[in-house]
């Protein structure tokens, strides 16, 4: 069973390995045939290529364990180069239009139709395979830098399905106009699917907390400790870096208890936690329930027939 970081590196290595691989095809084959459409594809696979390299070697940086200069770990950087690739697509985007239009300016035949079909068709089963690796690779490494490989991968696919059928089209009525009017649709949807990448990769930077889902999943381990010593939690802060998510709380417990019992609880709670966030770190600090004397005084067993006060919770610290 490969692990999480062996499943990064094998993913970010394919990328890579493809990239390079169509990159080189597409700008030849697009260059001899006069496409925009196949050039377009072209520049794109090019920063994709950038892109992936950029992973291949930011996602073996992210997972170093952290150090004096990093206390909370290298995850940021992962998030750092989701949104430099997430950038790249967009300048991929400027650049296919503005070779759209010149095109469009000055419509040109195309040289060797049947090449640049082949050429793409080629490229749509290669970038197919690839997104569906990385896709798995990010959904069970939970890694940004990968998914947005995935996601170049996936608009590959749908750039070379509006390509392979508009030289289909140009190949049959000889309709100069269709090719450049591919070009700027691929070049529309490079944009709308990276502009929501962009938004992503922006909050994580900027330490939003984790989606209210996985909030909710928190509160609900915490729940599960929920006895006559533990009565909650709350000042509940969450954020992700990377593939870590950062989950700290305080816990409110019993003041009778010892600081070993305390302690020991906590680790059943992190324990916990892991199990439900394999990558989190957590911190939790612990609480005396003086602030809510009231409800513990209910529910403890160390009161016995003492009906209004637990004597182990107004004991003021050191006595």
């Amino acid at each position: 069973m490969p692990t999480s970081h062996q499943v990064r590196n094998r993913a970010t290595l394919l990328a890579l390995v493809v990239t390079v691989g169509l990159t080189v095809f597409k700008l030849f084959v697009g260059v001899i045939s006069g496409s925009v459409g196949v050039l377009s594809e072209g520049i794109h696979s090019f920063l994709d290529l950038v892109s992936a390299a950029v992973s291949f070697f930011t996602v073996r940086q992210a997972v170093k364990p952290a150090d004096e200069d990093h206390p909370f770990g290298h995850g940021k950087i992962e998030t750092i180069s989701s949104l430099f690739e997430a950038l790249l697509l967009i300048v991929a985007a400027i650049f296919i239009v503005s070779e759209a239009l010149a095109h469009l300016r000055e419509p040109r035949p195309m040289e060797h139709e049947w090449l640049a079909i082949v050429t793409i068709v080629i490229s749509l089963v290669v970038s197919y395979y690839s997104y569906r690796h990385n896709l798995a690779a990010a959904d069970e490494t939970d890694s940004s830098a990968i998914r947005v490989n995935a996601l170049h991968f996936l608009s590959d696919v749908v750039a070379s399905i509006g390509v392979l059928a508009g030289l289909l089209l140009l190949k049959f009525t000889g309709w100069l106009i269709i090719d450049p009017l591919i070009g700027l649709a691929v070049a529309v949807y490079i944009v709308v699917i990276t502009l929501n990448q962009i938004k992503s990769a922006l909050l994580e930077l900027s330490d939003v907390q984790l989606p209210q889902g996985e909030v909710e999943r928190i509160h609900g381990v915490v729940e599960e400790f929920r006895t006559f010593r533990v009565l909650g939690a709350h000042e509940l802060r969450t954020r992700k870096s990377g593939v870590t998510r950062h989950i700290d709380f305080h816990l409110v417990v019993c003041g009778s208890m010892s600081v070993d019992d305390s302690h020991t609880l906590c680790d059943r709670v992190e324990g916990r936690l892991l199990k439900e966030f394999p990558t989190a770190s957590v911190n939790i600090h612990v609480e005396p329930c003086q602030v809510e004397r009231g409800q513990c005084a209910k529910s403890c067993p160390l009161l016995g027939d003492k009906p209004q006060s637990c004597e182990p919770c107004n004991k003021e610290p050191g006595k």
